[in-house]
């Protein structure tokens, strides 16, 4: 084991030299002081503490920490210590200046170990104070430099020390009783912003609560013995940036709505029936060509680069539900939105477009995803750019609908950068040629700009939702691949991952972290380090096969888009689960008794346990399923159109074979039962539907959106690609309500409609709808459609149904919880038969 982190940590090194030799201890004898200096940074007497503290629990040795050095013995200088001894053997100024932010030198000259980097100073500064008062989410109170700590980790780590994890469940440290040290290391981070995740901000009473959701893995976090300042210590140990890049949504962040709802309704986005979206402080979308939503924008920036307070803007620092005071440590100003030289104006998540004539003549119609909104916010923000001076620099993703460059678009002014959200999600490149069009994409907007593109990144995005849960994402390789492409034209990365389970993100964390700093290291060495250094030389070759597994067979789920039924029974059936449990108890039994033995526990309950809860959710319905599989509509061809009378009485009904529908919680037929039929003639599309109701009969029928009230909700694919769809929601009153999504968050053509004929006739204890959708409002073509392939689903919202279970139904069996899953749809094949 001593032999192997040795050897692994020389490819771990961005310039090692051959120079002299150091030694620290010899037979578990100091050998050597550190010294600070005089008055050192608050950040380098911590170094010294660290410093010493690794050192003895790796040797025994306890070095003493002093402020001069003591003649005749070798000292490991830090800080202003080492700078003092460079800068008296009369090197040049530019091989300090060399060191960027979060960068450093470790060298050794005339006897002397120098660890040197760029520190900041004060009480602000004093990590142990920090850590104390329980400051371990706010992202401002940790921007400062402390190169020197991080010079020292990475020379802990050449000794052999490792955090795999935060706390003493994630530390290793090795048994040496001699420690020496040879080389010269110089490095700085690739990434000045390289955030992975949001584990440091799960504190107080959102970390401690219990979570019911069904990603969390129960007892978890107590067996680890995870805690926020654990979680805290162990990025400074990673060597996590102390500089974000602000790239969040501006208008709800800066109060949009409470600002200028009521004085400037014109400033927010119009919708079909002349209403402004002015009034939800949650929404509050705005209208890009209106003249003083730039001036607005420009102005808070300006503002901002003042230095004034945000209350001067109007943006109070009061939380609109906790009522505490936030962003002090940014006067007011929320530090995702606007930080050190940066303000992002990224428009809402889940965009919706302002409907009035300037801004839809700017809404691409070409039918290319991701161009949709891009000459609209694109415009905006170059317009807004255009009227800022100084050194503030503009932020705003590419992302959603406004992720491709708009055909003729012109380069970006120079205090624009650019958030590359597009193909966010790496494992998924292996889908078909994605990885090509991913490259090259990021390749046409950093033709766009003047400097370095940031970037915004879903690792294990596909396990946020519960339909996707416990599947694992091991694809080391195709990680790598894309941050060797980011680093090629960025320098700033945010990777979005839940922390919802530990042990299941446990290496894509550690391996990202280490590359986001150096994207030239071998994602294979840092793998086989981990293995063996985690789980011990016994035990990990064993869990690394397992591992290695996951992720051939990660890979071959991306690379065929899996839904949830292939997934589980053609990749992880419960035979391969009976065995990955038999080769982790094979591994147990060799480190019972060893620091080993708590980690393989973990893998086997909470990375196993995770997958296990997650096949559980399919093995129920399963057996039922398997038999008759998804059902598919067949989509008849009719000579006569159908009468939209909500009667159901054509001959051409009583032949078309229907679906029943089934719960979305475990797709068991519901106790009333709602029947889908479907049809279509040359100009229009079909749909029939039987609903048992008891009490429809009885109760006032409301009308409301759909989802709100009882009502049915048809969702159109074309073509079944699973990227957008078109929706229809009918309530009992035969109204609809239609949108047109690009994806499942963000709408398309907000004044698009169905132009849909509906009738609902309601019996005693039951209803019946018809329907009939115009293929020219879906853009699809009229005529014979023998042969086309549509993805279709029909849901049922049932507001008092007696089971809970039933409130919410659909014809595809194989869905959970929400309808907006387009990757679950029914097959809707036409025939002219």
């Amino acid at each position: 084991m001593k032999i192997f982190i040795v050897i692994a940590l020389l490819t771990l090194s961005t310039t090692i030299l051959a120079v002299d030799r150091f030694t620290l201890v010899v037979d578990g004898q100091a050998k050597t002081q550190i010294v600070t200096g005089e008055n050192p940074p608050e950040t380098v007497l911590f170094a010294a503490k660290e410093l010493q503290t690794f050192v003895k629990k790796m040797s025994g040795a306890e070095l003493p920490i002093i402020t001069q050095s003591i003649d005749g013995t070798p000292s490991i200088r830090l800080g202003p210590a080492a700078r003092a001894k460079l800068n008296f053997l009369g090197f040049p100024s530019s091989f300090l200046k060399e060191i960027k932010r979060d960068g450093y030198v470790i060298t050794i000259r005339k006897g002397d170990l120098c660890i040197v980097g760029i520190d900041d100073a004060g009480p602000q500064t004093d990590i142990d104070t920090l850590l104390k008062q329980g400051i371990t989410h706010d992202v401002t109170a940790w921007m400062f430099n402390r190169g020197t700590l991080y010079g020292v980790y990475r020379f802990l780590e050449e000794l052999g020390m490792r955090w795999y994890l935060p706390g003493e469940f994630g530390e290793r440290v090795p048994n040496l009783k001699t420690l020496t040290f040879s080389g010269e290391i110089k490095e700085n981070p690739h990434f000045i912003s390289r955030t992975v995740g949001y584990w440091s901000l799960w504190i107080g009473n959102n970390f401690d609560k219990n979570y019911k959701n069904i990603t969390v893995m129960p007892g978890e976090r107590a067996e680890i013995g995870f805690t926020p300042a654990e979680n805290r210590m162990w990025e400074l140990r990673m060597r996590g940036a102390t500089f974000q890049i602000p790239l969040n949504h501006y208008p709800t962040s800066t109060r949009w709505v409470e600002r200028f709802g009521k004085t400037h309704p014109e400033y927010f986005a119009l919708y079909p029936g002349d209403i402004r979206d002015n009034v939800n402080p949650h929404e509050g979308h705005l209208c890009y060509t209106c003249p003083g939503v730039a001036e607005e924008s420009v102005t808070d920036i300006q503002a901002f680069a003042a230095g004034k307070n945000s209350e001067a803007r109007g943006i109070s620092r009061i939380h609109p539900i906790t009522k505490r005071t936030m962003n002090d440590n940014n006067k007011g100003w929320p530090e995702h939105i606007a930080f050190g030289d940066y303000f992002s104006l990224l428009p809402h998540d889940g965009f919706r477009p302002c409907s009035c004539p300037e801004c839809v003549k700017l809404i691409s119609l070409s039918g290319v995803k991701g161009e949709e909104h891009s000459k609209l916010v694109w415009s905006y923000i170059n317009q807004c750019a255009e009227r800022i001076s100084g050194k503030m620099i503009i932020t705003c993703l590419a992302y959603g609908s406004y992720s491709r460059p708009y055909p003729g678009m012109q380069k970006l002014p120079p205090n624009v950068t650019v958030g590359f959200c597009t193909y966010s999600h790496p494992a998924s490149l292996y889908y078909k040629d994605d990885f090509e069009r991913y490259e090259k994409l990021v390749t046409q907007w950093a033709s766009l700009t003047h400097g370095n593109l940031a970037y915004w990144q879903h690792y294990l995005a596909s396990n946020r939702t519960e339909e996707n849960v416990g599947m694992p994402e091991h694809t080391p390789e195709m990680y790598a691949r894309c941050i060797r492409i980011m680093a090629r034209h960025g320098n700033h990365v945010f990777c979005e991952m839940m922390a919802s389970s530990i042990m299941f993100e446990l290496f894509n964390r550690y391996m990202l972290l280490k590359m986001f700093y150096n994207p030239t290291l071998n994602e294979q060495a840092i793998f086989d380090d981990f293995i063996l250094g985690f789980y011990g030389p016994d035990a990990g070759p064993i869990i690394g096969e397992i591992y290695t597994d996951i992720g051939k067979k990660s890979v071959e789920r991306f690379r065929n888009r899996y839904a949830g039924y292939s997934f589980w029974e053609k990749l992880f059936s419960e035979k391969t689960m009976h065995d990955y449990q038999a080769r982790t108890d094979l591994a147990l039994k060799k480190v019972v008794g060893t620091p080993y033995e708590k980690a393989v526990s973990a893998f086997k309950k909470y990375y196993l346990g995770l997958m296990e809860q997650g096949r559980s959710r399919y093995a129920d319905p399963l057996a039922q399923l398997l038999a008759s599989f998804n059902p598919e509509f067949v989509c008849r061809q009719v000579k006569v159109p159908i009468v939209v009378d909500g009667k159901i009485d054509e001959a051409e009904w009583k032949s078309a074979v229907s679906v029943t529908m089934g719960n979305t919680v475990n797709g068991k037929t519901t106790a009333n039962l709602t029947e889908v039929r479907t049809c279509h003639d040359s100009q229009q599309v079909y749909f029939a539907i039987s609903a048992v109701d008891p009490g429809v009969g009885t109760r006032a029928i409301q009308n409301g959106g759909s989802g709100v009230v009882d009502g049915i909700e048809i969702y159109l694919d074309l073509p079944h690609n699973h990227q957008g769809y078109y929706r229809v929601g009918v309530d009992l009153t035969g109204k609809t309500y239609d949108y047109h999504y690009i994806d499942h968050i963000e709408l398309g053509r907000p004044n698009w409609r169905s132009k849909a004929m509906t009738a609902v006739t309601r019996g005693e204890s039951n209803y019946l709808m018809e329907v009939a959708i115009p293929f020219t409002s879906l853009m699809a073509p009229t005529g014979s459609l023998a042969g086309m392939e549509w993805g279709v689903l029909v849901g049922r919202t049932e507001i008092r149904a007696a089971n809970t279970n039933d409130r919410q139904s659909s014809t595809s069996l194989l869905l959970r919880n929400k309808f907006e899953q387009a990757n679950y749809f029914n097959h809707l094949k036409f025939t002219d038969k």
